[in-house]
């Protein structure tokens, strides 16, 4: 029950009731109103009584009551002077880059209804989503150039800058107003491989019945963290270093299916069907015969990735290309951690080559010329220089 009072003749509550009241789950309230004594008399509710019915908490607003609509709006009694306070919201996405700005603060240096804001590049300008009607927001895509970003890269994070321009209007009479902001985003694979600008890299796409599209992306990396791919036409190795080959479920349901390498093996030729074969990953186990070989992570998560020293084919061959077939396994119905039994290593292999993505060349020092050399090169492939002493030879063949 709650009292109701009927204002008359300077007496706020002049007659008076009890009215019953039921709150329901849902977060409304129902009245059993009794008739009133007076056919002028109305039951109303007093303003300053009722909590605010806004969806959302107002910044520098104030929730007010438009046309029995609940929102927030400006406060009147806005009137700020300091540019300082007008700190941009950023959404950092892994697609989109996402800066808003509050209307209401704007308002209060200056800017009128008006308004309008740019980045660098002016083609990406301002909008005003429908259910943020005081938030002033442009976005761009998470790309280098892309809205005149500039992408900065350290040790441990790749860095997107850019600057906000909020103008008066169309026409620039005024004081521009710039602000510069910046997304750091942690460096692993994926934000590697979305930062290099000309990465050695493979992709395919996958269709999984009635999942949608994904696609898988493999690159050859120069360091042990996956991090850095390489990237151009020419890529330079010593005959003791280390191959780091890293794929990733790019797009896909990544809560659902790891990524697991079943087969990687290394052709003289670029033809991934080539009887000559040295296996690297063979029915998803590493070759036990080369201790150089380090899987690291295969079938566990969205990722596969492991190493290998370079190596090259005995005979009058001077070109080494890498296959990987890769399978998206479903970790709800399948078994997706490879179990590595010697029998299972001794079975007979079966390559689907429609699930194959290959990187390569890889040629040595003092090899012929490109373009008369055993196995063309691919244009998306990377060469390697080759030292003519002292090589590592491995002996082509299954194990």
């Amino acid at each position: 029950m709650a009292p109701a009072c009927a204002h008359w003749s300077d007496n706020c509550c002049l007659w008076n009731t009890e009215v019953g009241v039921k709150a329901c789950p849902d977060g409304y309230y129902v009245y059993r109103l009794e008739g009133t004594p007076h056919c002028d008399v109305r039951y109303c509710t007093d303003p300053s009584t009722v909590e605010d019915k806004c969806e959302t908490t107002c910044r520098a607003e104030e929730c007010s009551s438009i046309d029995g609509v609940w929102e927030c709006v400006c406060r009147q009694d806005l009137n700020n002077s300091d540019v300082h306070s007008l700190q941009p919201q950023l959404d950092c996405g892994a697609r989109e880059i996402k800066v808003s700005l509050d209307k209401c603060l704007l308002e209060g240096l200056g800017f009128g209804d008006e308004v309008r804001a740019y980045l660098q590049d002016r083609s990406c300008s301002s909008i005003v989503p429908g259910e943020e009607r005081n938030w002033l927001s442009v976005t761009s895509p998470t790309e280098a150039g892309a809205c005149g970003n500039i992408l900065e890269r350290n040790e441990t994070h790749a860095i997107y800058k850019n600057t906000l321009s909020v103008f008066n209007d169309f026409i620039i009479r005024d004081t521009i107003l710039n602000i510069s902001f910046q997304c750091a985003y942690p460096l692993d694979m994926k934000v590697s491989l979305q930062t290099a600008l000309h990465p050695v890299v493979s992709s395919l796409n996958i269709s999984v019945g009635g999942e949608g599209e994904s696609i898988v992306r493999m690159a050859l990396f120069q360091d042990q963290n996956y991090t850095l791919p390489y990237e151009g036409d020419v890529v330079v190795l010593s005959f003791d270093s280390m191959l780091y080959v890293g794929a990733i479920l790019e797009r896909g349901d990544i809560s659902r299916f790891n990524l697991l390498l079943r087969n990687c093996y290394a052709t003289p030729t670029e033809d991934k069907t080539d009887p000559v074969k040295y296996f690297i990953i063979r029915n998803s186990c590493p070759n036990q015969q080369d201790s150089t070989i380090y899987v690291e992570e295969n079938g566990v998560s969205s990722e596969s990735r492991f190493s290998v020293q370079m190596f090259m084919f005995a005979g009058n061959y001077d070109l080494v290309y890498l296959h990987c077939e890769v399978h998206l396994c479903d970790s709800l119905n399948e078994q997706c951690i490879p179990s590595c039994s010697g029998n299972r290593l001794r079975s007979e292999v079966v390559i689907n080559p429609a699930r194959v993505l290959d990187l390569g060349p890889i040629t040595r020092k003092g090899a012929s010329s490109l373009g008369v050399m055993n196995g063309a090169p691919s244009t998306a492939g990377f060469l390697v220089a080759w030292p003519v002493v002292l090589l590592p030879v491995l002996l082509a063949g299954l194990f």
